[in-house]
């Protein structure tokens, strides 16, 4: 049975959560999914927005290739202490174009909705690098039909949860972030069953400017997959802009895995709302 769930509740719970208190300018990450081992000064408050697209991506359930958009990521990271993240973060809508059989209707959804929470043991500085872990859970938002019933395959609507490494090395002027896991996903079709992954990360970042970075990573899952919980892969390359309290970024996307689509976009904006107290 379809699922669905109205938006305010999710955005309730996020603003109980945090606007009542995501990383700070040198924690962010955006473009990027390889995640650093920094974390941002105790009493910072981040928020971060921003969409993705790709094209030529298959639907688990039909295996037709469509675009898929995912808008707006909202993010929401608050810092506690000066080693400890936590963040939340809401895909409020997710949706394709261009399936074949379904016309020129934009088919949507809400999206689903991630806790996180990182500790940094090492601090690294000089040659050494900074170490950390983080874990989380992604609550299932997004329904397996669309509006007409149907099978559509926007996302798994199942629970997924995980554990990772962090790692981030300097490296000249610029920095390695690596993060090494395990993804424990829920099965689509198959009730009390799951998947287990090998998660990976590997990312560089290297400034050409005072206010540019430029930024590039290989981020994915690998072991047994099934349709609706697959292998993946991805490859992106792309700027980040800006410091101080606000930057942007943008990156092209590319899909590595068959359940991946193929060229893509993702684009964004991070604001430090609350600085170190």
């Amino acid at each position: 049975m379809s699922r669905r769930r109205p938006a305010p509740v999710v955005l309730s719970a996020l603003a109980a959560a945090f606007l009542g208190s995501a990383a700070g300018a040198g924690a962010q990450t955006r473009p990027l999914l390889t995640e650093t081992a920094e974390t941002a000064a105790a009493g910072t408050l981040a928020l971060e927005a921003g969409f993705d697209v790709i094209a030529d991506e298959p639907s688990y359930v039909s295996g037709v290739e469509r675009t898929r958009w995912d808008a707006p990521l909202l993010r929401a990271t608050y810092s506690p202490a000066d080693s400890v993240e936590l963040d939340a973060e809401w895909v409020a809508a997710v949706g394709v174009a261009g399936e074949e059989g379904r016309g020129d209707v934009q088919t949507w959804d809400w999206g689903d909705v991630a806790l996180r929470a990182k500790w940094r043991f090492a601090r690294g500085g000089g040659r050494k690098p900074a170490l950390g872990a983080r874990f989380g859970v992604l609550l299932p938002q997004t329904s397996f039909e669309d509006t007409q019933f149907r099978p559509l395959g926007l996302g798994p609507n199942t629970l997924r949860a995980f554990v990772e490494a962090l790692a981030t090395q300097p490296a000249g002027r610029g920095r390695v972030l690596l993060n090494a896991g395990v993804l424990l996903f829920d099965e689509v079709y198959r009730v009390h069953d799951q998947r287990d992954f090998l998660t990976y990360g590997l990312a560089i970042e290297w400034p050409v400017g005072s206010s540019l970075t430029a930024v590039a990573e290989v981020k994915g899952r690998a072991g047994d997959g099934r349709p609706g919980a697959e292998e993946r892969s991805e490859a992106r390359a792309g700027v980040r802009y800006g410091r101080g309290r606000v930057r942007v970024d943008s990156a092209v996307r590319r899909g590595v895995a068959n359940a991946d689509g193929t060229w893509g976009l993702t684009a964004g904006l991070s604001w430090t709302a609350r600085e170190p107290r």
